[in-house]
């Protein structure tokens, strides 16, 4: 991983001068290719603190720095920017590695000795899965897949809520159709009502809710490549005793007490604005607490990292729960683990410049699935992932069913099957072989290189920072950098040393997309027409 070592060459040299670890500081690509390939701001974000010049630091950390085959050239540039330049011959390597060994490439076992444990949906059966549940989904798959390829053992957990108030008020939907204030409504209600046979409110709500899981949520995650190993029950804590025990455990610490005629926990003890209640005055327990015996259940599960993927309506809950895990959880199970929480802000669907409104309880929200039908799961995982999850998404139909280089997913499966149609017309002649000696002779094809071998610390970072729109990012970019190439070089008329040498570049290239489209989750077409041309 070419940033990692950069990286570790900074860190080596800074120990050198200073004699403890360097600040937090960035490797990026170079703004300008006349400066190198990458550049990092070590010294200018180092030298406040040691009280030195930029540029005076940063020229002292190169000339502690080691010798590295890697690179040809690191210089100084003010304000105090370090720069690197990779030699051709690392690029033409890596190049001859990713076609030797094209399963190999962006793999690690960095991560084999962790176990993961995502926790990703986990939509109430209440209803079919929204554009806001699709988001999550694709977010927690996306990073199961980057993590898996970084070596860890990731299992995928879908936490039903399959008991309670929300089914509860399902079944009342259900039975009384002419409650204007009943919580929903929608033609998948009267559908429901048609095959639920049980006459009381729970055993209707829960039946339905079985109903909602069997034949709505579970066929449309199969359908857009989404395989949960367990979908965890709700119900199962209280039946196993996971509950009472986490109760008892509360309760031994001095965390709970009765008012109101309701049991509360004490969570102002851990910074919370509010106590909250834990058994209700009618002794119905509360969502949260079945929560918290539900990640007191995770750890004694043996895993060493957890994450949660949840919506927008979670903030404040994760906080909450975080600080149950942090004050109460960890201590008591000797848990040394790491937990991530990744809250997904709000979807909108946007079709011929309008909103299109979404409202589980008023019935007209879009559900995932006609969105599927509509722009396909291709489209539909790449715009879900194209932003950061902090950020809100606007989901736009009109760009997401064209067929043209306006549309993100069709202008990067277009670079793969140009790539392909390359490879089609050569193969006619004769067969491609790996050329002993790879040459580079335009800047677009070192450009390209350089795109390339960033793959495995793109793997290696979102694996760190669990950023999965950084996928699409790069795939974008790396489209960009193909059809620059294939605009303004040739392949065939070119001398057999500069074919060769093209070829190879341009199938590394294709394994690369095909490795990152396969993180993002999806397929990477060999033919596809444009403009009544076909490639």
């Amino acid at each position: 991983m070419v940033l990692g070592q950069v990286h570790q060459l900074i860190r080596q040299s800074f120990k050198k001068i200073v004699s403890q670890e360097p600040p937090p500081f960035v490797v990026e690509p170079a703004k300008r290719a006349m400066f190198g390939d990458f550049s990092t701001n070590i010294a200018l974000v180092a030298s406040k603190d040691l009280n030195e010049n930029p540029v005076a630091l940063a020229q002292k950390i190169v000339t502690q720095m080691e010798q590295s085959e890697v690179f040809k050239n690191i210089s100084v540039a003010t304000p105090g920017f370090i720069n690197f330049t990779v030699t051709d011959e690392y690029l033409l390597e890596m190049v001859a590695s990713i076609i030797k060994s094209p399963e190999s490439f962006g793999r690690s076992d960095f991560g084999k000795e962790t176990r993961v444990l995502i926790e990703f949906v986990s939509a109430n059966p209440t209803g079919p899965l929204t554009l806001a549940n699709g988001r999550g989904a694709f977010v927690g798959e996306a990073i199961a897949r980057v993590l898996e390829l970084y070596g860890c053992t990731v299992m995928r957990e879908y936490y039903v809520n399959d008991r309670g108030t929300q089914l509860e008020n399902l079944g009342h939907a259900i039975l009384h159709p002419e409650d204007p204030e009943r919580q929903y409504s929608g033609a998948y209600i009267d559908e429901l009502r048609k095959k639920v046979k049980e006459k009381t409110e729970p055993d209707a709500g829960e039946q339905a809710g079985f109903i909602i899981m069997e034949q709505m949520i579970k066929p449309i995650l199969k359908e857009i490549g989404i395989d949960f190993h367990q979908f965890f029950s709700e119900k199962s804590l209280y039946q196993t005793g996971v509950y009472k025990k986490t109760f008892e455990l509360l309760k031994a610490r001095g965390l709970t007490y009765d008012a109101d005629g309701a049991t509360w926990l004490s969570t102002t003890k851990f910074g919370d604005s509010e106590d909250r209640v834990l058994v209700r005055s009618d002794g119905r327990e509360t969502y949260f607490a079945s929560d918290i015996a539900y990640h007191s259940y995770k750890l004694q599960r043996g895993y060493h990292r957890l994450i949660n993927v949840l919506g927008a309506d979670h903030f404040v809950y994760s906080r909450q729960m975080n600080m149950i895990i942090e004050g109460v959880l960890r201590d008591h199970y000797m848990w040394g683990g790491k937990v991530d929480w990744v809250i997904t802000q709000i979807v909108r669907l946007f079709e011929h410049g309008q909103e299109v409104k979404m409202s589980k309880r008023a019935g007209t929200y879009v559900p995932l699935d006609e969105v599927i039908d509509k722009v396909g799961p291709d489209v539909a995982r790449f715009f879900f992932l194209n932003k950061s999850v902090d950020t809100h998404l606007d989901f736009n139909f009109d760009v997401a069913t064209s067929t043209s280089a306006q549309n993100p997913v069709y202008y990067i499966q277009y670079a793969y099957a140009r790539i392909s149609s390359i490879f089609r017309q050569f193969s006619k002649e004769e067969e491609f072989i790996i050329p002993e000696k790879i040459t580079i002779t335009h800047p677009i094809e070192r450009k390209l290189l350089l795109r390339l071998i960033q793959f495995p610390d793109l793997v290696a970072e979102i694996a760190g920072d669990l950023q999965v729109h950084k996928l699409t990012h790069y795939a974008s970019a790396l489209a960009t950098d193909l059809h620059a190439f294939y605009e303004q070089l040739r392949v065939q008329g070119e001398s057999p040393e500069v074919a060769q040498s093209r070829l190879a570049i341009l199938k590394a290239t294709s394994i690369t997309i095909k490795k990152t489209l396969d993180l993002i989750g999806i397929s990477a077409p060999s033919r596809m027409v444009r403009s009544g041309t076909e490639n």
